[in-house]
């Protein structure tokens, strides 16, 4: 260690900024714990700027910037709690449940979202609020009596910008249409080559996190479609008891769905969607939702994506184990309705008939 200190010493502060900014996150954070001089370089938010910008190109957008540099370590910050993936660890549940607000609004929070392809990013937004449609009326009460509303109806977020675009291919050296033939290959290559990030910003507190699982989850065709596909990306999050959601965990589940065109050789975002859902497969309301989502800011993180699938797979095999509980209670029903009908046009027949 004194060897390096010496070495370093040797070397002015404009030459070991310049090398740690080509450094990833991680390295960095590394290399700052080594010692005092790299740990000061290490704290100058125009590195992790350089960093955010390069790994979420919506951060570098003119409207991102107050939302992110308006806290000193904003970008550090940002970059600690976006890259790694939101774990559905129940760990620790209790003392960040604790520490929620209990009143939240869409405007306390910030949204975005980059494509990538092939890791190129071909679509980036920022959404200053969650947008929710409230603003209808002219009057407080109408404005109030719609929100409301809206937090007991089914929650989605579709950002307008995003969708019905247009993504030309060639600029890269890669063909979104190279693929010819079967749909199983098609789908193996957005599987592959499609990767998405949607971090949400509580501007308040400044705590971020990444909802997306960055590769997808599952990718299918719809076969009454034209070379249409959807694409699921989300995460799973643990939920508090109060929230009355079945094994307190819900999903937020981010849809895109895409059309790949041979002839004009383009991939077309139709719709980028995100929404949550609980363990029965019922969309939450817009009131749980925004709790939800401010409690995924507080879950425990994981750079093991395999552990980030594993737990969406669990959640969709307890999702299926309700539905066949469900099915099986309906038939069930169905049977002794069939029984009892059968039952009293016996006793009528019995009655009728003479002896």
């Amino acid at each position: 260690m004194e060897h390096l200190q010496c070495d370093l010493k040797c070397l002015s502060r404009d030459i070991l900024a310049d090398i740690m900014a080509r450094l990833d996150g991680s390295t960095l954070a590394s290399a700052a714990c080594t010692c005092s001089d790299l740990r000061g370089i290490a704290r100058n938010q125009r590195l992790w700027k350089q960093l955010c910008n390069s790994t979420w190109p919506s951060t570098a957008l003119d409207e991102a910037q107050h939302l992110i540099s308006s806290s000193t370590d904003g970008f550090r910050r940002f970059y600690a709690d976006s890259y790694p993936l939101i774990s559905n660890d129940h760990k620790d549940a209790n003392n960040y449940f604790s520490i929620q607000p209990t009143l939240i609004s869409p405007s306390n929070f910030a949204l975005f979202i980059d494509v990538y392809y092939r890791e190129k990013c071909i679509t980036s937004s920022v959404l200053d609020g969650i947008p929710m449609e409230t603003d209808f009326g002219q009057d407080d009460d109408t404005t109030t009596g719609l929100m409301s509303w809206v937090l007991n109806c089914p929650f989605k977020v579709v950002p307008s910008d995003i969708n019905d675009e247009d993504i030309e291919d060639g600029d890269d050296g890669h063909d979104f249409v190279s693929l010819v033939g079967k749909a199983d290959d098609r789908c193996n290559e957005l599987k592959e080559g499609i990767r998405l990030s949607w971090v949400l910003l509580d501007k308040k507190r400044g705590k971020a996190g990444n909802l997306s699982s960055w590769k997808p989850l599952s990718v299918k065709k719809i076969w009454a479609s034209n070379g249409d596909y959807i694409l699921h990306f989300g995460c799973i999050i643990p939920v508090q008891e109060s929230l009355q959601l079945p094994h307190n965990l819900a999903k937020c589940l981010i849809v895109a769905r895409c059309n790949i065109e041979e002839k004009r050789g383009y991939l077309r975002w139709k719709e980028v969607s995100m929404h949550i859902e609980d363990t029965s497969g019922a969309y939450v309301n817009g009131g749980k939702s925004l709790i939800i989502l401010n409690q995924a800011l507080y879950c425990s993180r994981s750079n093991n994506r395999h552990a980030v699938e594993k737990g969406y797979i669990q959640f969709e095999g307890r999702k299926q184990e309700i539905i066949r509980k469900k099915k099986l209670e309906e038939t069930l029903a169905d049977w002794l309705c069939i029984s009892f009908e059968v039952v009293i046009l016996l006793i009528l027949g019995y009655r009728i008939l003479p002896i």
